[in-house]
């Protein structure tokens, strides 16, 4: 390849011989030139760009989890029995609430939750989060549905109206390689 791109150059480049009376190089008659079959060609011309020397780009592929329309989704706790959450009368009043949520991802991911409460005087006392379907998504790229689920007890209701949607918290999502 370096040959080729030399004998190129050497195409494009003026003729030079010895000047008869000393031993300088000078450049002949312009005329003399030859660049791509035309005599015509006066200094100086353009050159061209030639590939000497190709190399590959290569990527290393990172992990990579996607849940979709995440900003859309939100978990509505509704008041239920204490003992369909696994709770007794002494943890009255009782509630729980899922979101179910895309995934995709391309390695095999195993799901998580955090609970974060929010705002001053929050009601919840005591509250957990866990991934109820879906876990571990395959890491296939195409997207699985996963629910995920909130239960809350002693939550202290004293002062909010019936009916009033109040934020007491954020779901975090977690997720790690499933090994």
């Amino acid at each position: 390849m370096i040959a080729i791109a030399v004998v190129a150059l050497l195409a494009t480049s003026a003729h030079a011989a010895l000047n008869p009376s000393g031993d300088k190089l000078w450049v002949g008659d312009h005329h003399a030139v030859k660049v791509d079959g035309s005599d015509n060609v006066r200094w100086p011309w353009e050159y061209k760009a030639l590939d000497v020397c190709i190399i590959p780009i290569k990527m290393h592929v990172g992990m990579y989890v996607q849940v979709f329309e995440c900003k859309k989704k939100k978990v509505i706790l509704q008041q239920v029995d204490c003992g369909d959450i696994g709770k007794g009368g002494g943890d009255y009043p009782c509630y729980r609430g899922c979101v179910s949520f895309q995934v995709r991802a391309n390695f095999e991911v195993k799901m998580g939750t955090n609970l974060e409460k929010t705002g001053d005087n929050n009601p919840i006392a005591d509250w957990e989060a866990w991934i109820e379907d879906g876990n571990p998504v395959p890491g296939d790229g195409e997207y699985h549905w996963v629910e995920a689920c909130v239960k809350a007890w002693k939550t202290k209701l004293y002062k909010a109206t019936p009916g009033d949607e109040v934020n007491v918290g954020n779901l975090h999502i977690t997720v790690k390689p499933n090994v």
